[in-house]
């Protein structure tokens, strides 16, 4: 039975992937995916005035106002924001989010998988099924005891969603979530078709412990972080290397290209546009601590993590002779500046603005537990609710604007067909 953070981190996603369909199916699930999405966002704010929070609710969140007031008050009753009202009427929230509290298990604790009907029962334990790897449908309804016809109709929700895709592959039916796997999903199907999830979860799962570590390594020593794999886990590896399923950076140095190897790049709504350009600088900077580390000419970093911190907490990296090679992908990515200090010697010095901290973090959270961390917040979501309502409305209106003018667009676009048709007739 899923409970705490589990139950909550997959209700987010299902909130995530709706947006504003309404589904009758579903009840306390679509609340508690809005309550973790506010209480992800509100942490480390000041004093939020209401009808800000509810014009941004539903501009990016697609929480409607009717639907904010439960979530709001779930936030209030777990002690996450403090509600300022005036009568009855809700002036504004404070937000009071404990800085190392885990968000998904506070807001976990208030509900009860229990208490779920059984279309939302079943959505989330299909979901829980796909989070680390593909799964064949009929295994997963042995797993879940889901009937038939309630399994349909996850999928159909589901496929809406784009949380659920099915694919048809050897004689077998595949299940793959998009939200966990973003690249080449046909291929991944074929995949699992042919050689089982187990032995991609197994894959999956060692590279999520030992991110960022370099494939030629992996190919000639068949382990992967002290963990032995097998012949086929190996081929398994590289192939879901060369499908482009994972999309591994490199780093070119000494004539010689470097890959280095990360889990499967969520997919789009799970990674908005801000956070992937984060997420490519984290990966470069794993990759470069990473081959300091393990591919070393002189100077082995002994400490990747402690490496990423300095950098964070200092601004810079002590120089050395290989610095130029390790940390020119870095340059390139605008995170830094390869400072020349005597002879052959460079010294790594940090280009200081949010994004860069965020990939900073980003990196060494990979390193410590293997996870994206923070990657769920929407960072213009965050600025809107730090702003008056004059900003959000200012966005809001862009927003309707562009609408009309694709609709316009296109409209002349169809009459300017007619015409070119009409000339030829």
């Amino acid at each position: 039975m899923l409970k705490g953070r589990k139950l909550i981190e997959l209700s987010y996603d299902v909130q995530t992937g709706l947006g504003n369909t309404d589904v009758p199916d579903f009840d306390a699930l679509r609340t508690m995916g809005m309550a973790a999405t506010l209480a992800i966002h509100l942490r480390g704010l000041p004093e939020i005035n209401y009808e800000l929070l509810r014009k941004v609710s539903d501009h990016y969140f697609n929480i409607p106002s009717y639907a904010l007031k439960e979530a709001v008050s779930i936030l209030g009753e777990v002690e996450f924001i403090r509600i300022i009202k005036k009568g009855t009427t809700i002036k504004s929230i404070v937000p009071d989010i404990p800085h190392f509290k885990d968000l998904y298990e506070g807001v976990g604790d208030y509900f009860s998988f229990t208490e779920l009907n059984e279309h939302e029962q079943g959505t989330l334990l299909i979901l829980s099924q796909l989070q680390n790897k593909p799964e064949n449908k009929h295994r997963i309804q042995h797993a879940t005891g889901i009937e038939s016809s309630l399994l349909e109709r996850c999928m159909q929700i589901g496929t809406h969603g784009h949380y659920f895709k099915e694919f048809r592959a050897r004689g077998k039916d595949i299940i793959v979530s998009p939200f966990y796997f973003a690249d080449n999903l046909d291929e991944l199907a074929d995949m699992t078709a042919k050689s089982g999830s187990s032995d991609i979860k197994v894959v999956l799962d060692i590279i999520k412990n030992n991110q960022g570590w370099p494939l030629s390594l992996i190919e000639k020593r068949l382990e992967l972080g002290g963990t032995k794999l097998t012949t086929t886990q190996k081929t398994l590896l590289v192939q879901l290397c060369s499908e482009g399923i994972l999309k591994p950076p490199s780093i070119e140095f000494n004539g010689t290209k470097e890959t280095f190897i990360f889990t499967p790049r969520p997919g789009q709504t799970k990674l908005d546009a801000s956070n992937r350009e984060i997420y490519e600088r984290a990966m470069a900077l794993v990759s470069c601590v990473r081959k300091g580390q393990l591919l070393a000419e002189q100077y082995r970093i002994r400490m990747p993590v402690r490496i990423l911190e300095t950098l964070r907490d200092k601004g810079f990296i002590g120089s050395n002779s290989e610095a130029a090679n390790q940390y020119r992908n870095l340059v390139f990515l605008k995170v830094g500046h390869l400072v020349p200090t005597t002879g052959d010697r460079c010294q790594f010095t940090l280009i200081r603005n949010e994004e860069n901290t965020e990939a900073l973090n980003l990196a060494i959270s990979l390193l410590r537990t293997g996870e994206l961390a923070n990657m769920d917040v929407n960072q213009e979501a965050r600025l809107a609710l730090s702003k008056d309502e004059k900003y959000i409305q200012s966005i809001i209106s862009s927003a309707e604007l562009k609408k009309r003018e694709q609709i316009t667009f296109d409209a002349d676009a169809v009459e300017q067909y007619e015409q070119l048709l009409l000339a030829y007739e």
